[in-house]
């Protein structure tokens, strides 16, 4: 028989009970709002301090300047020992910024980067949790069930739907990776402001050159490493996506040939002339449509309707899982240019290289890689659906015209009857 149709829970509507916990966690860790609101809480805060230290200096310059024109006009002061005491004061405003900074950055440090890292960390090591959890139960129960196929969107999750929760899941965790990456760079950021100022202030141009060199290098090689790891978790993740799409895709493709053939064979049987062929049609059937006692193929025209949408199932179910390997491929090849773009060639020979031409680069190799994902993708849907047509698709198209011109030449036919076979060549 074919399978169920419509599923009580179809993959694409990712609403499968068994897996509402997971996705309550899911939507848990990808919320971000408390992570953002504590920095700008700081932010905040640290701008008042910072206005207010700003508002005082300038009040007191003005006073101290006041001062002075008037010691100096009385006589009471001369110039030299009134530049010597500006002098003195722009170095106490000097010391009072650099305290600021100081405080600022430990702050941010203890109020920001301490406790949102760990949260960060846990949040990711229980994304980590459920990913494995999820990855490792895949396809437990469908070792000794040959009907899951059968079952999948009703009793079971289908594997498309757990494999959409477990891109998701790695998405979510990909971001929480990101957003450690923000936070330790703009705690770098701050402490390289932090020993810049005083050079910046004093006129030290060579020392704040040198500084900033050495924290534009380091910011490189963390770009280029984060790069990398971002492609190793990515490929790592692909590795687990590709294999099991490749033996879900296989699982629904023999469901398809069980059923396909016999299927096939009793089409077979219906008659080119339709005019004596009869049909046997259950009671019930007769008092929900009366219309049957005088248009019998009617009834079988729906059943023919519901078996082509019903056997569909296993066709669109391969298409969807090679579309979703394919946006994580796309995603590898996203990742993998990101390495070349930031790249560190090694000491002498990347100076030749800039970071125009390494951007160039990387935007060809994906248009190339992309390119080539595509026309694989549409190649893999191609020989799918043709496989649909050759087994099942074309025969029962074809009996579903002849009875639907009978009912048309009898008045018979309903527009109600047709509501859309399944659609194909989507691609």
């Amino acid at each position: 028989m074919p399978p169920p149709y419509p599923r009580h829970h179809p993959a694409v509507n990712n609403n499968h009970p068994d897996l509402a916990d997971i996705r309550s966690e899911v939507r848990v860790l990808s919320n971000t709002s408390d992570i953002s609101s504590k920095g700008e809480e700081f932010e905040a805060k640290s701008s008042k301090l910072r206005a207010t230290l700003s508002h005082e200096q300038e009040t007191a310059r003005q006073k101290l300047l006041r001062n002075l024109r008037t010691m100096i006009d009385s006589g009471e002061l001369s110039y030299a020992d009134a530049g010597a005491i500006e002098k003195d004061h722009k170095e106490q405003e000097r010391l009072k910024l650099k305290d600021l900074d100081k405080k600022y950055f430990d702050g941010f440090q203890r109020e920001v980067v301490v406790p949102l890292n760990e949260m960060l960390t846990t949040r990711i090591a229980k994304a980590t949790e459920l990913l494995n959890s999820l990855a490792t139960g895949l396809f437990n129960q469908s070792d000794n069930a040959a009907d899951l196929p059968q079952e999948e969107g009703d009793d079971q999750p289908e594997l498309l739907e757990k494999l959409t929760l477990l891109k998701w899941i790695f998405e979510t965790r990909e971001s929480l990776y990101k957003a450690i990456f923000d936070l330790l760079s703009a705690r770098n950021g701050k402490y390289r402001n932090l020993i810049l100022t005083p050079y910046r202030l004093s006129g030290n141009e060579e020392k704040a050159r040198s500084t900033e060199a050495y924290f534009r290098d380091d910011e490189i090689k963390r770009n280029s490493a984060f790069a990398v790891e971002i492609r190793d978790r990515t490929l790592e993740f692909l590795n687990v996506i590709e294999h099991s799409v490749m033996r879900g895709c296989q699982a629904q493709l023999n469901a398809f040939w069980d059923i396909a053939p016999p299927l096939g064979r009793v089409l077979e049987k219906v008659p080119s002339s339709l005019e004596r062929f009869c049909i046997q049609i259950p009671a019930s059937e007769y008092e929900e449509n009366p219309a049957y006692y005088d248009h019998p193929l009617q009834y079988l025209f729906s059943l023919l309707l519901h078996a082509e949408k019903s056997t569909f199932q296993f066709i669109e179910s391969q298409t969807n899982m090679l579309c979703l390997l394919h946006q994580v491929k796309e995603a590898s090849a996203h990742a993998q240019a990101k390495v070349i773009e930031t790249e560190i060639l090694g000491e002498g020979i990347g100076e030749s290289i800039s970071a125009e031409d390494r951007a160039r680069r990387a935007q060809e190799m994906l248009k190339r890689e992309i390119e080539a994902l595509s026309l694989d993708l549409k190649e893999k849907v191609r020989t799918v659906e043709d496989q649909w047509k050759s087994g099942f698709g074309e025969v029962v198209e074809s009996v579903k015209e002849r009875i639907g011109e009978y009912l048309l030449q009898t008045g018979g036919w309903d527009e109600q009857l047709e509501e859309g076979g399944p659609a194909v060549g989507v691609l």
